[in-house]
């Protein structure tokens, strides 16, 4: 069975936002209540994070998804879902 892709962290991204606001790993970590060796390996890019995960981390630290998630996208069929709804 195929292992889910999931999403790479952005670790440049990553430390502006902990330099800005001051949080530690070991902060980001007890507040999402992620394991901080997790939170290691998505930052060393040896793992990516689920959906789930990527929403946790960044509503942890007050940011986008796609702020410290690039790669997360809107699928096209909820865009274009929601251009039908406004017209």
């Amino acid at each position: 069975m195929a292992r889910p892709q999931g999403f790479q962290l952005s670790a440049e991204a990553w430390h502006d936002i902990t330099r800005l606001t001051g949080l530690t790993l070991t902060d980001v970590a007890e507040r999402s209540e992620i394991p901080r060796s997790t939170l290691s390996s998505l930052l060393g890019g040896h793992h990516k994070a689920s959906l789930p995960m990527c929403h946790r981390i960044a509503s942890t630290m007050s940011v986008s998804p796609r702020t410290l998630f690039p790669e997360l996208r809107i699928p096209k069929e909820i865009v274009a879902s929601k251009s039908e709804d406004a017209a």
